[in-house]
């Protein structure tokens, strides 16, 4: 059984609002799991917002929460399932460090999804150990939390998008605040339509006042901001552009090299 000094300095490390660490284990080829254990008894009421220490039943799960070096951390923790003593319904419990009926914390999440950003869901997956469907889940929810607060003081938009998986054609959309560098937006198909629903979400106050749109060079994303944002400039993206530039002078230093190939084979044939 750890000491007291050994779970205080584990509780202080952990870094979690409302929880102390009560046991740990470490389990080999798995990870850390440490057991966690809420410090306020009582909780708002989501239905009429009565705080209320009724118990109804304890609802223990184990959820995925950021590495610890290179020690995969899960944290054991009780939901908890209450009954309001004011209006009597039952609920179960909010806790602000784990998404709605999700096994990962939030922080986790914020992880993967910055990860899937520079990669792909595929190698994201396989370095984390969580599966391609969960990436995905995550995802999701992240893109529709954002659409439901509207952008403020957005000059420049950024629009770029995640892999599925590299080279198969399958994107996510991801709109971004150039001046802050936040995601303010992620739209599951990268199609014309999708993103222009998406977009509009915002409204023409949003729209009207961006100056700015910063695309890679997939004609859809062009079209889009002249449709819906004709006042701003539309300009390319360096990544994607350099890619491109880049692209083209490897093609023409090979087409040089063939060429020299092919002239050096003509004089051997002349001689």
């Amino acid at each position: 059984m750890p000491s007291n000094p050994q779970l205080k300095l584990m509780t202080e490390l952990l870094h979690l609002e409302g929880v102390i660490v009560t046991n740990y284990q470490i389990i080999t080829d798995i990870g850390i799991v440490l057991h966690l254990e809420n410090t306020e008894r009582k909780t708002d009421c989501i239905y009429c917002g009565n705080k209320t220490g009724k118990l109804h039943q304890n609802n223990e799960l184990t959820i995925r929460d950021l590495p610890f070096g290179e020690q995969a951390l899960y944290l054991r923790i009780n939901r908890r399932q209450m009954r309001c003593e004011k209006c009597g319904k039952k609920f179960t419990e909010e806790l602000s460090y784990v998404p709605k009926k999700r096994t990962y914390t939030e922080r986790f999440r914020k992880k993967i999804v910055a990860e899937v950003l520079n990669s792909d869901i595929k190698n994201t997956a396989e370095r984390n150990g969580v599966s391609e469907q969960e990436i995905e889940t995550m995802l999701k929810d992240f893109g529709e939390e954002l659409i439901t607060a509207k952008p403020k003081d957005l000059k420049k938009l950024g629009i770029d998008e995640i892999a599925m998986i590299k080279g198969q054609g399958n994107y996510y959309a991801v709109l971004v605040n150039i001046d802050t560098g936040k995601i303010i937006g992620l739209v599951e198909n990268r199609t014309e339509e999708a993103l222009t629903e998406y977009l509009k979400h915002w409204g023409q106050e949003v729209l009207s006042q961006i100056e700015e749109v910063s695309i890679d060079l997939w004609v859809g994303y062009k079209s889009v901001a002249k449709k819906l944002m004709p006042q701003a400039q539309i300009v390319g993206d360096r990544f994607h552009v350099m890619k491109q530039v880049t692209s083209e002078l490897d093609e023409a230093r090979k087409e040089v090299k063939r060429s020299e190939k092919r002239g050096s084979k003509n004089e051997k044939e002349e001689r």
